[in-house]
């Protein structure tokens, strides 16, 4: 009854034939394991705000998606990236991928005002999921941009109204990643013109340190960002 996880010798798949596929020739084990999941979302969260060359757009939260989103952005052209997260380690990351990256929201909207012309972000992604990262991903946002939310809401209303999305031309787009569309369609791209992901992979266990690998991660303990048990 019910899935029990994935940390295992082996695994029991429900439904494999639709949602597994074979690791492509020349994809590491690391990249085809963040491909199943974080690497999907971040491109996701990157599709999902339509973001192309010229752009100028934020990261509110620099989790492993969200720095993940932040090299998919830059990955499909844009002209300037700013990163938002109050973790220091996360922003020194964010900033080594090419981000303009603060803790400071209120420095980030200055930011994007000088970017911009006081025009605001082309697009926005936000991938926190609490009230006040969607509130400030409206303030950051240009009158007809796109806000691209990858975080799990769980209030029962917006932080912004209606009538202020009207206003603006909002474009607001959110969803859970379809990973396994993603998968196939970053395959090929990822062994032809590999991002550099040496940064992400920051921790690595042996399965009998599973309790202190989920610790670690879960607690982001020593600058972690992606724990990895190996077998």
């Amino acid at each position: 009854v019910g899935l029990h996880g994935g940390q295992a010798q082996y695994v029991r798949v429900p439904l494999a034939q639709s949602t597994l596929m074979p690791i492509p020739d020349g994809m590491n084990n690391e990249v085809a394991l963040l491909l199943g999941d974080n690497l999907s979302t971040g491109y996701f969260a990157a599709a999902l705000a339509d973001i192309g060359p010229g752009d100028v757009c934020v990261t509110i939260g620099c989790g492993t998606v969200g720095l993940l989103s932040v090299q998919s952005a830059i990955r499909r052209g844009c002209e300037s990236i700013i990163a938002i997260d109050p973790n220091e380690s996360r922003v020194r990351t964010a900033r080594n991928l090419g981000a303009e990256a603060t803790a400071d929201a209120e420095r980030a909207v200055e930011w994007v005002a000088e970017r911009t012309g006081g025009r605001g972000a082309d697009a926005v992604m936000e991938l926190v999921g609490l009230p006040e990262a969607q509130r400030l991903a409206y303030r950051l946002i240009r009158p007809g941009g796109t806000m691209s939310v990858i975080g799990c809401h769980c209030t029962p209303g917006f932080s912004f109204s209606p009538a202020e999305a009207y206003d603006k031309n909002l474009t607001y787009r959110t969803g859970r990643c379809p990973a396994r569309y993603f998968m196939s369609e970053l395959a090929e791209g990822l062994v032809d013109n590999p991002p550099d992901l040496a940064w992400c992979v920051t921790h690595r266990f042996g399965i009998e340190q599973a309790e202190l690998a989920y610790d670690t991660f879960a607690f982001g303990k020593d600058d972690c960002i992606k724990a990895v048990i190996e077998f």
